[in-house]
């Protein structure tokens, strides 16, 4: 039920909170950074940190940590694409929309008001977009099923894993009543996947998102990773449906420490830790294969950095956001670097050196170079 107009200036405090909070993050967050560069050129007597650690190519260092590349600080990068803003800039963006509608329409009913925010934030270009990630990503995630091994995937599971992945409903406004039992959305960074009884799955896409995180390249690796839940393990679980493949990888997982082995044991019991681990893991493979399909239109080797980076960025703001990522994600250490950073076609398209590599990458066949 959509709140009274009366609860609904509650958001016009909450905003003018965030954006004081925001303030001041940014403010501790680079005084924490100076002080860090102080105590580094105190011990080394250098003048500068990065003059010191970084190579001069980004992507030498990409290969190096790739973690601590993406987010070792807060600096938004642009790529061809767009840039990734913290998660709580968008948030605070959308806020003040709502409060600049409810300022110069205070007679407006909320679904009014809901409908305005909506063809501000959710424009036909932005809806396009999406749209057209959904589609290609369709395409790519289908292909990538069908080119396994029947010997891991069978012909049949295939089929079922298919079926799914084409059920899938990604639900853009307009009209605003699409969201009407969860109108909160349209302010929120959440981009969720859920399923219903009857086969019925939905992605949906909150407003906030469209506004922080503008990079093509993120955009599909943030709906890939909700379609991946199609097909997730604990989606498969609840059908009672077994693939070697999945045992495999969930194995590999195991050995390369990105899951512990009670988790394992658990499954799916306590929490979607596995579907969430298996979401990342089939996104990546989508997003390299994205960042290989226009990596041919990059102008320089920046582009192509900047695209890597900005494709998994936010997962470094998550916790920034007003809505907070619970435990059933992993880390985002793991995300970022074991599970994106060190897949082997994105560190070929880098450059790294194989003497170089950071060990072994899961597949649906286990571990593999």
């Amino acid at each position: 039920m959509h709140l009274p107009k009366y609860t609904a200036r509650v958001s016009v405090i909450v905003a003018s909170f965030v954006v004081v909070m925001s303030v001041v993050y940014q403010q501790v967050s680079k005084l924490q950074s100076d002080i860090s560069d102080l105590n580094y050129r105190e011990m080394t007597g250098s003048r500068s940190l990065e003059t010191i650690q970084e190579p001069k190519d980004i992507r030498e260092s990409l290969c190096v940590d790739f973690y601590q590349v993406v987010c070792k600080d807060n600096q938004v990068i642009s790529d061809p694409t767009g840039s990734v803003q913290p998660d709580i800039n968008g948030e605070v963006e959308a806020l003040r929309l709502y409060e600049t509608i409810l300022h110069r329409h205070p007679n407006w009913s909320n679904e009014q008001v809901d409908q305005e925010l909506v063809s501000r934030i959710y424009t036909p270009r932005r809806k396009k977009m999406l749209l057209e990630i959904y589609d290609w990503i369709q395409k790519e995630m289908i292909n990538f099923i069908q080119k396994q091994s029947n010997q891991v995937i069978s012909w049949d599971s295939k089929e079922e894993l298919i079926r799914r992945i084409k059920l899938i409903d990604l639900q853009v406004p307009p009209p605003a009543s699409l969201y009407a039992n969860e109108p909160d959305l349209f302010t929120k960074n959440d981009v969720y996947y859920e399923s219903f009884p009857g086969d019925k799955r939905v992605i949906r896409v909150g407003g906030a998102y469209l506004l922080s995180a503008k990079s093509w390249f993120n955009r599909v690796f943030t709906i890939a990773h909700e379609m991946s839940h199609a097909i997730d393990p604990c989606e498969l679980e609840l059908s009672k449906i077994k693939i070697e493949g999945y045992e495999k990888l969930l194995q590999c997982f195991q050995m390369e420490k990105n899951i512990d082995k009670n988790q394992l044991r658990m499954g799916c019991a306590k929490n979607s830790y596995l579907g969430e681990l298996f979401a990342d893991w089939l996104a990546t493979q989508i997003t390299v294969r994205a960042l290989e399909f226009y990596s041919s239109k990059f102008k320089n080797s920046d582009d192509l950095s900047n695209s890597i980076i900005n494709s998994v960025k936010d997962l470094c703001h998550q916790e920034l956001s007003l809505n907070p990522t619970t435990d059933s994600h992993p880390d985002s250490k793991i995300r970022v670097e074991k599970i994106f950073g060190r897949n082997p076609s994105l560190r070929r398209m880098l450059g790294c050196p194989k003497e170089g590599s950071t060990g072994f990458y899961c597949s649906f066949e286990g571990k593999m170079r």
